[in-house]
Protein backbone atom coordinates (compact mmCIF):
# COMPACT_ATOMS: atom_id res chain seq x y z
CA UNK A 1 0.00 0.00 0.00
CA UNK A 2 3.09 2.04 0.48
CA UNK A 3 4.11 1.79 -2.76
CA UNK A 4 0.81 2.44 -4.55
CA UNK A 5 0.04 5.89 -5.15
CA UNK A 6 -3.26 7.76 -3.45
CA UNK A 7 -6.14 8.74 -6.41
CA UNK A 8 -6.94 12.14 -5.76
CA UNK A 9 -10.05 13.71 -5.46
CA UNK A 10 -10.58 13.91 -9.08
CA UNK A 11 -9.53 10.46 -9.79
CA UNK A 12 -11.74 9.27 -7.08
CA UNK A 13 -14.60 11.11 -8.82
CA UNK A 14 -14.16 9.95 -12.27
CA UNK A 15 -13.49 6.08 -10.79
CA UNK A 16 -16.56 5.35 -9.04
CA UNK A 17 -19.20 7.51 -11.39
CA UNK A 18 -17.31 8.35 -14.12
CA UNK A 19 -20.62 8.38 -17.05
CA UNK A 20 -21.99 10.99 -14.25
CA UNK A 21 -19.23 13.12 -14.74
CA UNK A 22 -18.21 12.53 -18.24
CA UNK A 23 -18.06 15.96 -20.26
CA UNK A 24 -17.60 17.86 -17.22
CA UNK A 25 -14.62 19.97 -16.10
CA UNK A 26 -14.12 18.57 -12.21
CA UNK A 27 -10.64 19.26 -12.37
CA UNK A 28 -11.33 23.31 -12.36
CA UNK A 29 -14.11 22.70 -9.85
CA UNK A 30 -13.41 23.78 -6.47
CA UNK A 31 -13.44 20.86 -3.55
CA UNK A 32 -16.62 22.46 -1.63
CA UNK A 33 -18.65 22.14 -5.31
CA UNK A 34 -17.25 18.53 -6.15
CA UNK A 35 -18.72 17.36 -2.68
CA UNK A 36 -22.37 18.96 -3.61
CA UNK A 37 -22.35 17.68 -6.97
CA UNK A 38 -21.54 14.22 -4.92
CA UNK A 39 -24.74 14.63 -2.63
CA UNK A 40 -26.68 15.73 -5.27
CA UNK A 41 -25.86 12.79 -7.73
CA UNK A 42 -26.47 10.57 -4.66
CA UNK A 43 -29.99 12.05 -4.18
CA UNK A 44 -30.84 11.73 -7.96
CA UNK A 45 -30.32 7.99 -7.92
CA UNK A 46 -31.84 6.84 -4.51
CA UNK A 47 -35.33 8.95 -6.23
CA UNK A 48 -34.76 6.74 -9.51
CA UNK A 49 -34.30 3.47 -7.23
CA UNK A 50 -37.32 4.22 -4.59
CA UNK A 51 -40.43 3.33 -5.65
CA UNK A 52 -43.01 5.94 -5.23
CA UNK A 53 -45.40 6.30 -2.49
CA UNK A 54 -48.90 4.86 -3.17
CA UNK A 55 -51.97 7.09 -3.27
CA UNK A 56 -54.60 5.28 -2.42
CA UNK A 57 -55.58 1.62 -0.86
CA UNK A 58 -55.59 0.36 -4.64
CA UNK A 59 -52.23 1.30 -5.45
CA UNK A 60 -51.33 -0.53 -1.79
CA UNK A 61 -53.13 -3.30 -3.22
CA UNK A 62 -51.14 -3.64 -6.47
CA UNK A 63 -47.96 -3.02 -5.01
CA UNK A 64 -48.40 -5.87 -2.86
CA UNK A 65 -49.30 -8.21 -5.45
CA UNK A 66 -46.41 -7.04 -7.04
CA UNK A 67 -43.55 -7.51 -4.36
CA UNK A 68 -45.51 -11.24 -4.12
CA UNK A 69 -46.74 -10.58 -0.52
CA UNK A 70 -48.99 -13.06 0.93
CA UNK A 71 -52.48 -11.51 2.05
CA UNK A 72 -53.48 -13.30 5.03
CA UNK A 73 -57.42 -14.30 4.51
CA UNK A 74 -59.04 -14.84 8.28
CA UNK A 75 -60.64 -18.31 8.77
CA UNK A 76 -64.00 -18.57 9.30
CA UNK A 77 -64.72 -21.82 11.22
CA UNK A 78 -68.71 -23.17 11.03
CA UNK A 79 -69.68 -24.36 13.96
CA UNK A 80 -73.45 -25.72 15.00
CA UNK A 81 -74.87 -24.67 17.77
CA UNK A 82 -75.29 -27.51 20.11
CA UNK A 83 -79.29 -27.27 20.25
CA UNK A 84 -79.28 -28.23 16.31
CA UNK A 85 -76.94 -30.90 17.47
CA UNK A 86 -79.02 -32.36 19.70
CA UNK A 87 -82.14 -31.81 17.61
CA UNK A 88 -80.35 -33.74 14.62
CA UNK A 89 -79.53 -36.40 16.89
CA UNK A 90 -82.95 -36.57 18.12
CA UNK A 91 -84.59 -36.83 14.97
CA UNK A 92 -81.82 -39.40 13.61
CA UNK A 93 -82.90 -41.55 16.37
CA UNK A 94 -86.40 -41.34 16.41
CA UNK A 95 -86.22 -42.27 12.12
CA UNK A 96 -84.28 -45.72 13.21
CA UNK A 97 -87.04 -46.44 15.44
CA UNK A 98 -89.78 -46.08 13.87
CA UNK A 99 -87.48 -47.77 10.35
CA UNK A 100 -86.84 -50.69 13.17
CA UNK A 101 -90.25 -50.80 15.10
CA UNK A 102 -90.94 -54.54 14.53
CA UNK A 103 -87.48 -55.15 16.41
CA UNK A 104 -86.80 -52.34 18.62
CA UNK A 105 -90.70 -52.42 20.57
CA UNK A 106 -89.91 -55.86 21.50
CA UNK A 107 -86.97 -54.91 22.91
CA UNK A 108 -88.29 -51.96 24.82
CA UNK A 109 -91.50 -53.98 26.32
CA UNK A 110 -89.41 -56.23 27.23
CA UNK A 111 -87.15 -53.97 28.98
CA UNK A 112 -90.25 -52.98 30.64
CA UNK A 113 -91.33 -56.44 31.67
CA UNK A 114 -88.27 -56.90 33.42
CA UNK A 115 -88.30 -54.00 35.58
CA UNK A 116 -91.62 -54.81 36.48
CA UNK A 117 -90.56 -58.15 37.39
CA UNK A 118 -87.65 -57.45 39.25
CA UNK A 119 -88.49 -56.55 42.47
CA UNK A 120 -91.20 -60.13 42.29
CA UNK A 121 -87.59 -61.93 41.34
CA UNK A 122 -86.10 -60.38 44.44
CA UNK A 123 -88.24 -61.65 46.15
CA UNK A 124 -87.74 -65.03 45.45
CA UNK A 125 -83.35 -64.63 45.35
CA UNK A 126 -85.01 -64.09 49.31
CA UNK A 127 -86.55 -67.98 48.77
CA UNK A 128 -83.87 -69.34 47.79
CA UNK A 129 -84.82 -69.95 44.46
CA UNK A 130 -82.76 -70.14 41.38
CA UNK A 131 -82.73 -67.43 38.45
CA UNK A 132 -84.26 -70.26 36.01
CA UNK A 133 -86.97 -71.62 38.31
CA UNK A 134 -87.68 -67.54 38.95
CA UNK A 135 -87.76 -66.31 35.66
CA UNK A 136 -90.11 -69.55 34.42
CA UNK A 137 -92.70 -68.54 36.81
CA UNK A 138 -93.02 -65.31 35.66
CA UNK A 139 -93.60 -66.17 32.35
CA UNK A 140 -95.63 -68.44 33.02
CA UNK A 141 -98.14 -66.69 35.42
CA UNK A 142 -97.47 -63.72 32.68
CA UNK A 143 -98.69 -66.47 29.83
CA UNK A 144 -101.28 -68.18 31.89
CA UNK A 145 -103.18 -64.89 32.63
CA UNK A 146 -103.08 -63.70 29.23
CA UNK A 147 -104.82 -66.49 28.14
CA UNK A 148 -107.00 -66.41 30.76
CA UNK A 149 -107.84 -62.85 29.71
CA UNK A 150 -108.44 -63.01 25.54
CA UNK A 151 -110.59 -66.52 26.07
CA UNK A 152 -112.86 -64.56 28.36
CA UNK A 153 -112.64 -61.28 26.22
CA UNK A 154 -113.01 -63.00 22.85
CA UNK A 155 -116.98 -63.67 23.36
CA UNK A 156 -118.07 -60.37 24.52
CA UNK A 157 -115.94 -58.88 21.67
CA UNK A 158 -117.24 -60.84 18.70
CA UNK A 159 -121.23 -60.23 20.26
CA UNK A 160 -120.28 -56.61 20.05
CA UNK A 161 -118.60 -56.67 16.67
CA UNK A 162 -121.09 -58.66 14.95
CA UNK A 163 -124.12 -56.66 16.78
CA UNK A 164 -122.73 -53.27 16.05
CA UNK A 165 -125.29 -52.38 13.67
CA UNK A 166 -128.59 -52.70 16.05
CA UNK A 167 -126.67 -51.10 18.63
CA UNK A 168 -126.38 -48.22 16.82
CA UNK A 169 -129.14 -47.95 15.99
CA UNK A 170 -130.77 -48.43 19.29
CA UNK A 171 -128.41 -46.03 20.79
CA UNK A 172 -130.07 -43.36 17.99
CA UNK A 173 -133.16 -44.23 19.33
CA UNK A 174 -131.78 -43.67 22.94
CA UNK A 175 -130.76 -40.28 21.89
CA UNK A 176 -133.58 -38.90 20.16
CA UNK A 177 -132.90 -35.57 21.15
CA UNK A 178 -129.18 -35.48 20.08
CA UNK A 179 -130.51 -37.22 16.39
CA UNK A 180 -133.01 -34.24 15.84
CA UNK A 181 -130.58 -31.62 16.64
CA UNK A 182 -128.00 -33.45 13.91
CA UNK A 183 -130.76 -33.59 11.35
CA UNK A 184 -131.52 -29.89 11.73
CA UNK A 185 -128.02 -29.31 10.92
CA UNK A 186 -127.87 -31.67 8.23
CA UNK A 187 -131.49 -29.97 6.52
CA UNK A 188 -129.62 -26.97 7.02
CA UNK A 189 -126.50 -28.00 5.20
CA UNK A 190 -128.60 -29.33 2.24
CA UNK A 191 -130.28 -26.19 1.41
CA UNK A 192 -127.13 -23.98 1.67
CA UNK A 193 -126.15 -26.64 -0.71
CA UNK A 194 -129.11 -25.98 -2.96
CA UNK A 195 -128.50 -22.02 -2.87
CA UNK A 196 -125.28 -22.46 -4.00
CA UNK A 197 -125.38 -25.20 -6.85
CA UNK A 198 -127.74 -24.48 -9.22
CA UNK A 199 -130.36 -27.01 -10.69
CA UNK A 200 -130.12 -28.85 -13.26
CA UNK A 201 -126.03 -28.80 -12.90
CA UNK A 202 -124.33 -32.10 -13.54
CA UNK A 203 -122.78 -33.53 -10.75
CA UNK A 204 -119.77 -35.68 -11.56
CA UNK A 205 -120.42 -39.69 -10.40
CA UNK A 206 -117.32 -40.93 -8.95
CA UNK A 207 -116.17 -43.95 -10.84
CA UNK A 208 -114.02 -46.42 -8.30
CA UNK A 209 -112.31 -49.28 -9.91
CA UNK A 210 -111.69 -51.86 -7.08
CA UNK A 211 -109.43 -55.14 -8.57
CA UNK A 212 -110.71 -58.36 -6.51
CA UNK A 213 -107.31 -59.75 -3.80
CA UNK A 214 -106.16 -62.91 -4.87
CA UNK A 215 -105.80 -64.01 -1.24
CA UNK A 216 -107.67 -61.47 0.79
CA UNK A 217 -106.35 -63.97 3.91
CA UNK A 218 -103.05 -62.90 3.73
CA UNK A 219 -103.18 -59.40 5.05
CA UNK A 220 -104.88 -60.77 8.10
CA UNK A 221 -102.65 -63.51 8.38
CA UNK A 222 -98.93 -60.80 8.18
CA UNK A 223 -100.44 -59.15 10.69
CA UNK A 224 -101.28 -61.24 12.96
CA UNK A 225 -97.84 -63.13 12.25
CA UNK A 226 -96.17 -59.96 13.19
CA UNK A 227 -97.73 -60.03 16.60
CA UNK A 228 -97.03 -63.50 18.06
CA UNK A 229 -93.42 -62.66 16.08
CA UNK A 230 -92.87 -59.75 18.30
CA UNK A 231 -94.58 -61.71 21.24
CA UNK A 232 -91.78 -64.34 21.26
CA UNK A 233 -89.12 -62.03 20.92
CA UNK A 234 -90.53 -60.16 23.88
CA UNK A 235 -90.82 -63.25 25.93
CA UNK A 236 -87.86 -64.74 24.89
CA UNK A 237 -86.06 -61.59 25.73
CA UNK A 238 -87.61 -60.93 28.99
CA UNK A 239 -86.61 -64.69 30.36
CA UNK A 240 -83.42 -64.25 29.80
CA UNK A 241 -83.50 -60.88 31.02
CA UNK A 242 -84.53 -62.75 34.41
CA UNK A 243 -82.09 -64.98 34.54
CA UNK A 244 -79.37 -63.17 33.58
CA UNK A 245 -80.28 -59.40 33.24
CA UNK A 246 -79.24 -58.50 36.61
CA UNK A 247 -75.70 -60.47 36.85
CA UNK A 248 -75.13 -58.22 33.44
CA UNK A 249 -75.53 -55.00 35.51
CA UNK A 250 -73.50 -56.02 38.62
CA UNK A 251 -70.67 -56.70 36.10
CA UNK A 252 -71.20 -53.76 34.07
CA UNK A 253 -70.80 -52.09 36.89
CA UNK A 254 -68.16 -53.48 38.22
CA UNK A 255 -65.79 -52.84 35.48
CA UNK A 256 -66.36 -49.31 36.05
CA UNK A 257 -63.29 -47.75 37.37
CA UNK A 258 -62.86 -45.52 40.25
CA UNK A 259 -62.95 -41.76 38.61
CA UNK A 260 -65.90 -39.32 39.30
CA UNK A 261 -67.17 -39.85 35.82
CA UNK A 262 -67.91 -43.56 36.32
CA UNK A 263 -69.02 -43.34 39.68
CA UNK A 264 -71.82 -40.84 38.11
CA UNK A 265 -72.59 -43.48 35.56
CA UNK A 266 -72.67 -46.70 38.20
CA UNK A 267 -75.16 -43.97 40.30
CA UNK A 268 -77.27 -43.53 37.42
CA UNK A 269 -77.18 -46.98 36.48
CA UNK A 270 -78.26 -48.21 39.55
CA UNK A 271 -81.22 -45.30 39.91
CA UNK A 272 -82.29 -45.76 36.64
CA UNK A 273 -82.86 -49.45 37.95
CA UNK A 274 -84.28 -49.07 41.20
CA UNK A 275 -86.06 -46.34 40.36
CA UNK A 276 -88.22 -47.61 37.38
CA UNK A 277 -88.33 -50.62 38.82
CA UNK A 278 -90.34 -49.56 41.88
CA UNK A 279 -92.42 -46.27 39.62
CA UNK A 280 -93.61 -49.74 36.89
CA UNK A 281 -94.27 -52.24 39.52
CA UNK A 282 -96.39 -49.46 41.49
CA UNK A 283 -98.15 -48.08 38.51
CA UNK A 284 -98.89 -52.15 37.92
CA UNK A 285 -100.44 -52.73 40.95
CA UNK A 286 -102.37 -49.76 41.05
CA UNK A 287 -104.29 -50.35 37.35
CA UNK A 288 -104.59 -53.89 38.50
CA UNK A 289 -106.26 -52.49 41.84
CA UNK A 290 -108.25 -50.19 39.95
CA UNK A 291 -109.78 -52.49 37.30
CA UNK A 292 -110.59 -54.42 39.79
CA UNK A 293 -113.00 -51.87 41.47
CA UNK A 294 -114.10 -50.86 38.37
CA UNK A 295 -115.27 -54.16 37.17
CA UNK A 296 -117.16 -54.46 40.72
CA UNK A 297 -118.64 -50.69 40.72
CA UNK A 298 -120.07 -51.67 36.98
CA UNK A 299 -121.28 -55.16 37.99
CA UNK A 300 -123.29 -53.16 41.06
CA UNK A 301 -124.73 -50.77 38.63
CA UNK A 302 -125.97 -53.68 36.11
CA UNK A 303 -123.62 -53.45 33.18
CA UNK A 304 -123.19 -56.34 31.20
CA UNK A 305 -119.32 -57.69 31.01
CA UNK A 306 -118.40 -56.37 34.25
CA UNK A 307 -115.21 -58.15 33.68
CA UNK A 308 -114.49 -56.60 30.23
CA UNK A 309 -114.38 -53.20 31.57
CA UNK A 310 -112.95 -53.91 34.71
CA UNK A 311 -109.72 -55.38 32.16
CA UNK A 312 -110.26 -52.15 29.86
CA UNK A 313 -109.57 -49.64 32.83
CA UNK A 314 -106.68 -51.79 33.58
CA UNK A 315 -105.06 -51.20 30.39
CA UNK A 316 -106.69 -47.76 29.58
CA UNK A 317 -104.89 -46.52 32.84
CA UNK A 318 -101.33 -47.04 31.60
CA UNK A 319 -102.55 -44.07 29.77
CA UNK A 320 -103.09 -40.70 31.61
CA UNK A 321 -105.75 -38.84 30.35
CA UNK A 322 -106.69 -40.56 27.29
CA UNK A 323 -106.98 -43.46 28.64
CA UNK A 324 -109.61 -42.30 31.36
CA UNK A 325 -111.75 -40.31 28.69
CA UNK A 326 -111.84 -43.21 26.01
CA UNK A 327 -113.04 -45.28 29.14
CA UNK A 328 -115.78 -43.10 30.46
CA UNK A 329 -117.12 -42.56 26.44
CA UNK A 330 -117.08 -46.58 26.13
CA UNK A 331 -118.71 -46.85 29.17
CA UNK A 332 -121.44 -43.88 28.10
CA UNK A 333 -122.11 -46.26 25.45
CA UNK A 334 -122.50 -49.35 26.50
CA UNK A 335 -125.09 -47.95 29.62
CA UNK A 336 -127.20 -46.05 26.79
CA UNK A 337 -127.51 -49.77 25.30
CA UNK A 338 -128.38 -51.22 28.70
CA UNK A 339 -130.63 -48.67 30.69
CA UNK A 340 -134.19 -46.95 29.36
CA UNK A 341 -133.04 -43.80 31.34
CA UNK A 342 -130.74 -41.44 30.03
CA UNK A 343 -129.96 -40.01 33.61
CA UNK A 344 -129.57 -43.75 35.21
CA UNK A 345 -126.99 -44.60 32.05
CA UNK A 346 -125.21 -41.11 32.39
CA UNK A 347 -124.59 -42.79 36.39
CA UNK A 348 -121.90 -45.71 35.33
CA UNK A 349 -119.53 -43.13 33.23
CA UNK A 350 -119.47 -40.83 36.19
CA UNK A 351 -118.44 -43.42 38.70
CA UNK A 352 -115.76 -44.96 35.83
CA UNK A 353 -114.68 -41.30 35.67
CA UNK A 354 -114.60 -40.54 39.65
CA UNK A 355 -112.48 -43.50 40.20
CA UNK A 356 -110.02 -42.56 37.43
CA UNK A 357 -109.91 -39.21 38.65
CA UNK A 358 -109.33 -40.38 42.43
CA UNK A 359 -106.35 -42.65 41.18
CA UNK A 360 -104.59 -40.16 38.99
CA UNK A 361 -105.28 -36.91 41.48
CA UNK A 362 -104.95 -38.95 45.09
CA UNK A 363 -103.59 -42.15 45.16
CA UNK A 364 -101.12 -42.44 42.34
CA UNK A 365 -99.10 -38.97 43.86
CA UNK A 366 -99.44 -40.36 47.59
CA UNK A 367 -97.71 -43.63 46.97
CA UNK A 368 -95.26 -42.70 44.63
CA UNK A 369 -94.93 -38.85 45.44
CA UNK A 370 -94.08 -36.39 43.14
CA UNK A 371 -90.44 -36.96 42.05
CA UNK A 372 -92.58 -38.83 38.98
CA UNK A 373 -94.81 -36.40 38.70
CA UNK A 374 -94.88 -35.81 34.81
CA UNK A 375 -96.08 -32.34 33.17
CA UNK A 376 -99.11 -33.05 31.05
CA UNK A 377 -98.35 -31.40 27.64
CA UNK A 378 -95.07 -33.17 27.62
CA UNK A 379 -96.84 -36.58 28.48
CA UNK A 380 -99.83 -35.70 25.76
CA UNK A 381 -96.86 -35.07 23.17
CA UNK A 382 -95.09 -38.10 24.09
CA UNK A 383 -98.28 -40.29 23.54
CA UNK A 384 -98.77 -38.79 20.42
CA UNK A 385 -95.29 -39.25 18.84
CA UNK A 386 -94.79 -42.35 19.82
CA UNK A 387 -98.67 -43.43 19.13
CA UNK A 388 -97.59 -41.94 15.93
CA UNK A 389 -94.24 -44.21 15.63
CA UNK A 390 -95.12 -47.27 16.95
CA UNK A 391 -99.34 -47.26 17.12
CA UNK A 392 -100.86 -48.89 20.09
CA UNK A 393 -97.49 -50.28 21.33
CA UNK A 394 -95.63 -46.83 21.30
CA UNK A 395 -99.27 -45.48 23.39
CA UNK A 396 -98.65 -47.74 25.81
CA UNK A 397 -94.85 -47.44 25.96
CA UNK A 398 -94.82 -43.49 25.81
CA UNK A 399 -95.03 -42.76 29.32
CA UNK A 400 -92.54 -45.73 30.86
CA UNK A 401 -89.85 -44.23 28.29
CA UNK A 402 -90.48 -40.20 29.34
CA UNK A 403 -90.16 -41.66 32.83
CA UNK A 404 -87.07 -42.99 32.28
CA UNK A 405 -85.16 -39.70 30.21
CA UNK A 406 -86.60 -37.89 33.24
CA UNK A 407 -84.15 -39.91 35.43
CA UNK A 408 -81.41 -39.77 32.90
CA UNK A 409 -82.38 -35.88 32.08
CA UNK A 410 -81.97 -35.50 36.05
CA UNK A 411 -77.91 -36.74 36.33
CA UNK A 412 -76.64 -34.23 33.73
CA UNK A 413 -76.44 -30.44 33.99
CA UNK A 414 -76.59 -30.19 29.86
CA UNK A 415 -80.24 -31.45 30.25
CA UNK A 416 -81.40 -29.46 32.89
CA UNK A 417 -84.02 -27.36 30.44
CA UNK A 418 -85.49 -30.63 29.07
CA UNK A 419 -85.84 -31.69 32.81
CA UNK A 420 -87.37 -29.21 33.98
CA UNK A 421 -89.68 -28.83 31.22
CA UNK A 422 -91.13 -32.40 32.27
CA UNK A 423 -91.67 -31.74 35.62
CA UNK A 424 -95.01 -31.04 36.28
Amino acid sequence: MSGSKMPSDEQAIFIVFPTEFSGMKVRNMPTMARSNAFTNWQQSIGERSAPEAPHNEHEKMLQRTESKERIKIPRVKVVLPQAATTILAVISVLAVLTFAKSVAMPVVMALMLYLVLRPVMRIFHHWHLPPVVGATICLFVIIGAFTAAVMNLTGPIKDWIANAPEYLNEIELKLSGVEAQIENMEEASEKIKDIAEPDGADEPVPVAIQQPKLFPGVELVSNSGGFVAGTVVTLGLLFFLLVYGHSTISNLIAGFEITSSKAKAKDLIEDLQHGMSLYLFTVTVINISLGIVTGLAMYLLGLPNAFLIGVMATLFNYIPFLGAWTGTAIVFLIAVLEFDSISYACLAPAVYFGLTSLEGQFITPCLLGRSMSLNPLIVFLFIAIWGWMWGIGGVFLAVPILAVLKIIADYFPSLRLFSQAMKC
